[in-house]
C-alpha cells in the first residue's frame, strides 16, 4: 500500500515577514491520520498545498503514483472538505455533487453510481432534491462531506470535520471516516477537537509556527507526556496558586464541597503521588510549549 509522502515543504508568504511552513516531512501511512496546531500553526496552509489549492515554495508531495507537482493527475483522486464549504445556493444537493464529480474527471457514465454513494454515506439521500440554500448549518456540513467523497478519492483531506454537526451526526462521521478508510486510503484530519483525533486517528502530527513538533502512532505520542501529567482534587485557593507555574489542562468543579479536581503538567524534573496515564490533550499542550519551567 503507498505511503503519502510530504518532503521539505515550506511555505512564506510574499510578504516575506511570515513563513507559514518550515520544512515540513511527514510520512503518512493508509488509514486516518489527525493533525493538531493552535490557531497560526499553519494547519490550514499545509491542507491547502496538500488539496492542490496552494503551491509550496519548495519540497515535494507524493501518495504512490500520484506527483503533486502535476495537480491535474491528483484531482481525480483527492477529497477535500475545507474548514468554510460552501455551493451555489439555487443548486440542488444532488446536482451540486454531479458537478463535483464532473470536475473531478469521474466518468459520465459512472457519476450517478458515485454520487448516489456519496449521498448514502453522508445521510443524505432522502435531501437529494433540495436546494442547497434551504439547508441548516449541519446538513450544509454534510454535503461537504459527501462532495469530498464523490469519486472514491485515495486520499481525503478534511479539515475541522464535526464542525457544525450535532453529537449524533458527530459519531456518525467518525463511524463514516473509519469505515471509509479502510486502511487502504490515507484520510487526513485536521481539527481543535482532540477528541476527534484521538478517538479516530492511528498516527498523529503536532505542527506548531510552521514546523513539526511530534508526529507518529498514537500511543507514541501520547507517551511523550508520561509522567509529566498530576490530576487531584484542591481547593480554589491552592488551584489558584498552582496554575502561576503549571500548564493546566482541565478543572472540573467537584459535585460535593467547595474543592475543583485539576489536570494539569508538572515541570520538568518535578515529582508527584498524583501521576496519571497521559491522554492526547496532555502531550499535544506539553509539545506545544505548555510545560511551565
Amino acid at each position: 500500500m503507498a505511503t503519502w509522502e510530504i518532503k521539505d515543504v515550506s511555505k512564506q508568504y510574499r510578504s516575506g515577514k511570515v513563513k507559514a511552513l518550515s520544512h515540513v516531512n511527514l510520512s503518512i501511512e493508509p488509514g486516518l491520520f489527525g493533525l493538531l496546531g493552535p490557531n497560526g500553526a499553519g494547519k490550514t496552509t499545509l491542507m491547502r498545498i496538500l488539496a492542490t489549492v496552494l503551491a509550496a515554495d519548495s519540497g515535494e508531495v507524493h501518495f504512490g503514483k500520484l506527483d503533486w507537482s502535476r495537480p491535474q493527475d491528483v484531482t481525480r483522486n483527492l477529497g477535500y472538505l475545507p474548514q468554510h464549504f460552501n455551493v451555489y445556493k439555487y443548486l440542488t444537493v444532488g446536482e451540486a455533487l454531479d458537478d463535483i464529480a464532473l470536475f473531478k474527471g469521474v466518468p459520465k457514465g459512472e457519476r450517478k453510481k458515485h454520487v448516489e454513494l456519496a449521498l448514502e454515506r453522508s445521510h443524505m439521500t432522502e435531501f437529494a432534491k433540495r436546494r442547497i440554500g434551504q439547508l441548516s448549518g449541519g446538513m450544509l456540513r454534510r454535503v461537504g462531506i459527501a462532495q469530498a467523497l464523490v469519486g472514491e478519492p485515495k486520499v481525503l483531506i478534511v479539515d475541522e470535520p464535526s464542525a457544525g454537526l450535532d453529537p449524533t451526526e458527530r459519531i456518525h462521521l467518525r463511524k463514516l471516516l473509519r469505515d471509509y478508510a479502510d486502511g487502504r486510503r490515507a484520510v487526513l484530519i485536521s481539527s481543535h477537537i482532540v477528541e476527534d483525533i484521538e478517538s479516530l486517528c492511528d498516527q498523529v502530527a503536532v505542527l506548531n509556527r510552521g514546523t513539526i513538533r511530534a508526529h507518529g502512532r498514537m500511543k507514541d505520542v501520547r507517551a511523550l507526556a508520561e509522567g509529566r501529567v498530576a490530576e487531584t482534587v484542591m481547593s480554589r485557593q491552592e488551584y489558584y496558586e498552582m496554575e502561576e507555574g503549571h500548564a493546566v489542562i482541565a478543572f472540573w468543579p467537584e459535585e460535593e464541597g467547595e474543592g475543583v479536581r485539576v489536570r494539569y503538567l508538572l515541570k520538568e524534573g518535578e515529582t508527584s503521588e498524583h501521576v496519571v496515564a497521559p491522554r492526547l490533550e496532555d502531550s499535544y499542550t506539553l509539545v506545544i510549549g505548555g510545560g511551565k519551567q
